[in-house]
């Protein structure tokens, strides 16, 4: 039986339904409003089955990327911080009502302009974060972070990454537990993760690099066999969910959902002096 390690166990998670403006955000081919809205339904019964208390928010029409909340706030067990958007970007607003949802469950921070900062380049392992720089996140929206995170005692590294080998840093990687990290190939040869054991992603199916552990169970995208049998091989049981119209916009398994991990009861973050629960955006 695989062990559940704290800071993955998922207590609940935060979903987005999509809109029937799905389609405007689309970069390869044209998702389907009906089919998006069963598979969407399918995941959020993924994570129930998993032993998630699962929050549904409805649809934005004017926010047609809305049901991409994963992306919008990097989640500890104490602290959430909200990201931010471009103003040029047709995103910009959506993290609003994620912060609504997250009062009174999380101390709340916020990354303010001209920081920039996109959860998709943000990645969790155990108690320590690692943080890349892309055309979403910058280095003013990094150092936010990274600040608001070693005062809540995290460990943080800033991850330099060869122009050539550039990837979104949390979809391209998952960590499974027990120094276990499922990783696309062009990350397994970075330096900042040579001290895991690896389960290299073959780059025609780097897609399941977005997998999620939760509650001890893998969550991963459909179609990715190799990659399915390798996780299985460790022990650890594998739920395969087809997301091929969200897939259309660019999303992943992580970003469909916020998962709010639940608090650690060993070894504890100390939480700053004077440090006040935000009780209002």
């Amino acid at each position: 039986m695989a062990v559940i390690e704290m800071f993955d166990h998922i207590s609940r998670a935060i979903v987005r339904l999509p809109g029937r403006e799905l389609a405007t955000a689309a970069t390869i081919g044209v998702p389907d409003a009906a089919r998006a809205a069963s598979q969407h339904n399918k995941y959020a019964d993924a994570l129930r089955q998993c032993g998630v208390d699962v929050v549904t928010l409805p649809a934005d029409p004017a926010l047609p990327q809305a049901c991409l909340v994963g992306s919008t706030a990097v989640m500890t067990d104490q602290l959430a911080v909200i990201g931010n958007f471009s103003e040029s970007s047709l995103r910009q607003g959506e993290q609003k009502s994620v912060a609504t949802a997250l009062i009174g469950d999380r101390f709340l921070k916020f990354i303010t302009a001209p920081g920039l900062l996109d959860g998709e380049d943000v990645l969790r392992i155990g108690n320590h974060f690692y943080i890349a720089l892309s055309g979403q996140t910058n280095q003013e929206g990094a150092a936010q972070l990274a600040f608001f995170l070693t005062e809540f005692g995290y460990g943080v590294t800033m991850l330099e990454q060869s122009p050539e080998n550039a990837v979104r840093l949390n979809t391209a990687a998952a960590y499974l537990g027990q120094n276990a990290l499922l990783v696309r190939e062009e990350l397994a040869r970075n330096f900042a993760f040579l001290s895991f054991d690896k389960i290299i992603v073959p780059y025609r199916e780097r897609g399941a690099a977005a997998s999620i552990l939760v509650n001890g169970t893998v969550l991963m995208p459909a179609g990715y066999a190799q990659t399915a049998a390798a996780v299985k091989e460790t022990g650890i049981p594998v739920i395969e969910l087809n997301i091929s119209e969200f897939e259309k916009i660019g999303a992943s398994l992580k970003t469909l959902s916020l998962r709010l991990p639940k608090a650690a009861v060993r070894d504890p973050v100390q939480l700053p002096q004077n440090f006040k629960k935000t009780g209002a955006l």
